[in-house]
């Protein structure tokens, strides 16, 4: 019996430790930054950060300060490269704008953190690369549009012929009615005079 009870509690020592983790995976908060994309250009000075979270609440620190679990806010740093929690940006929403951002390459980074501003177990960091440009004037975005000068000429040229060829046609119908009014016998008029 005592076998027995040695080899059933040693089965279910090894189903909680096999286990266990798998199913604390499905609970572990995931966390992504939706933009900017790595790679991508934003046009402008103002960055749009937009984040997305889940298994984790976001929570205001000040209002909730002490350490709860599945709890906490976001600290993100842009071209800091000695990103401490000090230095962060404390985001307690999934989103936040950037201003005044100079044009260029920038990084990105950002950790999901707990209440008291600790990383997570493991932790929940995120670095995303991407440029910033200078919105492209109307002179530009003609240029790259395809749709410029020559082009609208060609239109022009184009339109005008097509109204052309309408009046030249409806021209000649014209000059086909004349002819039949013409050949049309007049009628005189009798003029009575009086002898």
């Amino acid at each position: 019996m005592n076998k027995i009870l040695r080899y059933a509690v040693t089965a279910t020592i090894a189903y909680f430790a096999i286990f266990t983790p798998v199913f604390a995976q499905d609970n572990l908060p995931k966390f992504e930054i939706i933009t900017p994309g790595d790679g991508q250009t934003i046009y402008g000075n103002k960055v749009p950060v937009l984040f997305s979270v889940e298994n984790f609440q976001l929570v205001d620190y000040a209002q909730n300060p002490k350490q709860a679990a599945g709890q906490g806010h976001i600290h993100i740093w842009l071209d800091d490269p000695n990103a401490t929690a000090q230095s962060a940006t404390k985001v307690t929403q999934d989103t936040h704008t950037f201003p005044d951002v100079s044009y260029g390459n920038h990084t990105l980074r950002a950790e999901l953190v707990t209440n008291d501003h600790k990383s997570l177990v493991p932790p929940q960091i995120i670095t995303v690369n991407f440029k910033s440009e200078q919105i492209p004037s109307a002179a530009q975005e003609s240029q790259t549009s395809g749709f410029d000068k020559k082009t609208a000429t060609v239109i022009l040229v184009v339109v005008a012929l097509v109204i052309i060829a309408a009046w030249w046609y409806t021209k000649d119908e014209d000059d086909e009615e004349k002819p039949e009014k013409a050949s049309r016998p007049k009628k005189k008029n009798k003029r009575k005079t009086k002898k």
